[in-house]
């Protein structure tokens, strides 16, 4: 690591050269701005220096025009410029201050106060540096953790009896938002879509959390009000004595091929969007949402299954693209539903997504029944 001197007068030069060796800091030296921006160039350099010492008054790219290049390379945002210069004039001071130099001093050189300025600007540096290892640290945990969440997803089930599919489009690293569905029994499907309140890290914790038990829960317990209180269980004893709360929303569907219907739970969710050739009906609300009371009372609804029933499960997310007002955003989502079917999804992730601006995870998941 070193300090990059960058002066046309060799004088100066040597004085600093001596004076900061003296004081133990390495040195590199260049005559002009035009070299101290190829020196700059080199892949490596960002690694190299902690600080600039930059003249002012140069020939070629003055110091100002030298420091305002250096901070629109990659890499040196953040990099300590000292600007050095003979004049004292307040618009000449505000002028490197304006071209984003670090700090400002004035020749001829004053030893003590310029040894405090470098303490100070490479104790900045320090502080970026480790700042940028933790993100660098933190962006790799992000990535594994993105990559365990994506591996949770249920892959499509496609058979003469269902076909089952999903569309994930999660707005940052992690999501809350989750899904999946289990085949319990050769005609019996139990499936499910959550979204944890909040987003990022906390939520995508409590989201992975849930869909660790799923497999066992719809295994063992399989009807969806016992479903939905066990789940209630798990988050009420996380949050216990705690003055942090969680809570999701969810709908869980248990489907029997020959009995031909669906028991469902509706746990504060947006409505299950339902479409057969008796037009379009929505499987709504029948709880409140998972982990907001110790002993919610569910209920459960069933539907009869009509030949080329589709359901369109969702969460707000999904919504939020059409209209901020939930009735609103759910009847114009109902309306693109009944319009284009099985390619809903297409339509989202194609046409609709694109046109805005994700702030919330968004996930749908289709339910084509045979």
């Amino acid at each position: 690591m070193a300090i990059l001197i960058v002066d046309d007068e060799p004088v100066n030069t040597m004085v600093l050269e001596q004076l900061l060796h003296q004081h133990d800091y390495e040195t590199i030296s260049v005559s002009s701005g035009e070299d101290a921006l190829a020196l700059l160039m080199d892949p490596q350099a960002p690694s190299l220096y902690d600080l600039v010492l930059l003249d002012v008054e140069m020939p070629g790219i003055s110091g100002i025009e030298t420091c305002k290049r250096i901070r629109q390379m990659a890499g040196y945002e953040e990099l300590p410029v000292i600007m050095v210069s003979g004049r004292t004039e307040e618009k000449q001071i505000a002028e490197g201050l304006d071209a984003e130099a670090s700090d400002y001093t004035t020749k001829p050189i004053k030893i003590t106060e310029l040894l405090a300025r470098i303490r100070s600007a490479l104790r900045y540096k320090a502080a970026v540096d480790e700042r940028k290892k933790y993100e660098t640290r933190l962006q790799y945990d992000l990535d594994l953790a993105q990559k365990i969440q994506q591996s949770a997803l249920t892959p499509p089930i496609s058979n003469d009896e269902i076909d089952v599919r999903a569309l994930y489009l999660p707005s940052k690293k992690l999501a809350g938002d989750m899904y999946a569905w289990f085949q319990v029994a050769p005609d019996r499907y139990g499936v499910i879509i959550f979204d944890v309140m909040g987003h990022g890290v906390s939520s995508a914790l409590i989201t992975m959390g849930i869909r660790s038990i799923l497999p066992g829960l719809v295994g063992n317990v399989q009807y969806p009000v016992d479903v939905m209180t066990e789940l209630n269980r798990q988050m009420t004893f996380l949050f216990s004595g705690d003055d942090m709360q969680s809570y999701f929303t969810a709908v869980y569907c248990y489907i029997d091929t020959t009995k031909r219907q669906i028991e469902y739970v509706n746990a504060g969710h947006p409505p299950v969007i339902v479409t057969s050739d008796t037009g379009v009906t929505r499987l709504e609300t029948t709880g409140v949402p998972v982990g907001m009371f110790e002993e919610p009372n569910y209920e459960s609804n069933v539907v009869g299954i009509e030949p080329g029933m589709t359901m369109h499960m969702y969460t707000d997310g999904l919504m939020e693209c059409y209209s901020k007002d939930i009735d609103d955003g759910i009847r114009w989502l109902e309306k693109d539903v009944a319009s284009y079917g099985l390619d809903y999804a297409r339509h989202v992730a194609e046409q609709l997504v694109p046109k805005i601006e994700i702030d919330d995870d968004l996930c749908l998941v289709t339910v084509k029944l045979m």
